[in-house]
């Protein structure tokens, strides 16, 4: 066998020569295109191109058919627990059928979420999977101009133009009142994610809809991310008004971590002075004192269902738009209790304290 096409990435020249046929015939026997090629040919070919170690260039038969096996997938924030194991689920789901992740983060920036999709359809993806739409997001004009067969993933916005898997926010929201009232709360406060996200927006509403079906005494107030930082600013703030809240539900977990800091900070016990609910049960939240109430979310199903709708889409090329709606489980932990005292009237030094960095 020769030596020199065993040096460098065997091409379909080197396995025709090898094998004594010509390129074309190469070309046809590995594509799997009949006719002019003999089955005895062809397995002596492929039997070369074996011994060879031949790839085939998945560049230029993207080129070539204007599809890729890549699928992309946009994360909003890489260092939420959530998306971790949502992209762990879609990438198995997808590799099984011969596809491979491109995973790109987005900014904020509407000019750079045009300019992420645009990179992504010249590298000639094959459909995309987006855990990162907003309320009115160009990025999903952009997806739309570019034609790319998309579904949409946990932030549904229900945008008839895409298929999408989500959580069902107000059965969430559901369980979560339903609980504090059956435990005796009636002024239960919201910290809502921000109103540009579709689930901190569904949330929001469905808290605020449901509080006055029920009549309870309710405060909103906003964090401008899903973080523990903007959790502690907000939580700040609902604590420096004169609503005094008996529980708190706050909109993912991280906004939760965040609250029960400035609690701390406020010496407010939880749940003896005032109940915690986050969203999502993120990994690791059953083991912080107290472990953390929190609403679970479907993530592995999600997963497998949002890169399944998508292989289907691109089987069939067209496809009526779907929401698929996942259901969430309460999950009870030490955060919630009856009511016990209310939360005692803000001290003057108390905004001071509450802005000092908690240690990490």
């Amino acid at each position: 066998m020769n030596t020199k096409a065993r040096a460098r990435t065997a091409t379909i020249a080197d396995i025709a020569r090898e094998a004594g046929v010509h390129p074309a015939s190469v070309s046809r026997a590995l594509r799997g295109i009949g006719g002019k090629v003999s089955e005895e040919t062809r397995q002596r070919i492929q039997r070369v191109a074996d011994e060879l170690g031949y790839l085939p260039n998945a560049v230029a038969a993207s080129l070539r058919t204007k599809r890729s096996n890549l699928v992309g997938v946009i994360v909003p924030d890489l260092g939420n627990p959530l998306f971790g194991p949502l992209v762990t689920e879609i990438e198995v789901e997808l590799r099984a059928q011969g596809f491979m992740c491109l995973v790109a983060h987005t900014s904020d920036d509407p000019a750079a979420r045009n300019d992420l999709v645009a990179a992504l359809a010249h590298r000639q993806v094959s459909g995309l999977l987006i855990l990162a739409a907003e309320v009115g997001d160009s990025l999903l004009d952009a997806v739309e101009r570019y034609r790319l067969p998309t579904v949409l993933v946990n932030r549904g916005l229900g945008d008839r133009r895409f298929s999408s898997v989500v959580n069902d926010d107000h059965e969430s929201v559901r369980l979560v009142l339903d609980h504090l009232v059956g435990l005796g709360h009636r002024r239960i406060a919201h910290i809502a994610g921000p109103s540009g996200s579709s689930t901190g927006l569904a949330r929001s509403q469905a808290f605020s809809a449901l509080c006055r079906k029920y009549r309870l005494e309710s405060q909103v107030v906003q964090a401008s991310a899903f973080t523990r930082e903007a959790g502690m600013k907000a939580a700040t703030k609902l604590l420096d008004k004169s609503f005094s809240p008996t529980a708190i539900f706050a909109a993912n977990d991280l906004i939760a971590l965040g609250a029960l800091d400035v609690l701390r900070l406020r010496h407010l016990k939880v749940p003896a002075d005032v109940s915690l609910v986050g969203h999502n049960d993120m990994p690791l939240v059953d083991l912080i004192d107290p472990p953390l109430t929190t609403v679970r979310v479907a993530v592995n199903e999600m997963g497998r269902q949002a890169a399944q709708m998508l292989l289907a889409l691109l089987g069939e090329g067209t496809q009526a738009t779907v929401c698929r709606m996942l259901q969430p489980q309460l999950i009870v932990r030490g955060s919630t209790a009856p009511p016990g005292m209310a939360i005692a009237p803000r001290k003057k030094n108390a905004r001071a304290v509450a802005r000092r960095p908690t240690a990490r």
